[in-house]
């Protein structure tokens, strides 16, 4: 069961976020969902990038951090993508919706501090650094345009834990105990 309050309803008239999202406001769950599309599949593009700089600089000597952070990178896409998911299509709770705000910043203030040391990185393959480099600092920018639009209009993606698919009210057993 979907409750509308219309009292609660993003506002889409004031402010400068407002008037940039004002086009998206007709269909808010429409625009929250394309724009997770969006940055899924550059996700994925990342992610085949990422494996073949984390190969390279397995094959060099470069210092464990540096092999440690593409590492972490990459196995953190696939966290990233399945549990937004998860969230966004299944499990949108008021909590969830905040953990996933919380958790796209964070991986996007990653994907910075990423971009910039692998730019600057003479480790492997100088073209292969900086593909990484400059794919990560692009998911920094989807990733932190997402969170604008996710917080823009998450009072309309949130449902209530008990409308959530797979949860079960507890009934009453009348059958006394």
């Amino acid at each position: 069961m979907t409750v509308i309050d219309e009292d609660n309803a993003p506002s889409t008239s004031g402010g400068i976020l407002g008037c940039l999202f004002s086009s998206c406001s007709s269909d808010p769950k429409g625009s929250v969902h394309r724009a997770w599309s969006i940055t899924v599949l550059f996700t994925l593009v990342f992610f085949g990038i990422a494996i073949l700089e984390t190969l390279t600089l397995k094959d060099t000597n470069a210092s464990l951090a540096l092999k440690l952070a593409a590492v972490w990178t990459t196995i953190l896409q696939l966290v990233v993508i399945v549990v937004g998911t998860f969230i966004i299509k299944r499990y949108s709770t008021s909590f969830s919706v905040g953990f996933l705000l919380g958790m796209v910043i964070v991986i996007s203030q990653q994907h910075l501090l990423v971009g910039i040391t692998f730019a600057h990185t003479s480790y492997g393959n100088w073209f292969e650094n900086a593909i990484f480099s400059n794919m990560s600092f692009a998911l920094f920018a989807f990733y932190f345009l997402f969170a604008i639009i996710l917080m823009q209009f998450k009072t309309s993606i949130m449902i209530a834990a008990v409308d959530a698919k797979g949860f079960r009210r507890p009934t009453l057993n009348s059958g006394g105990d």
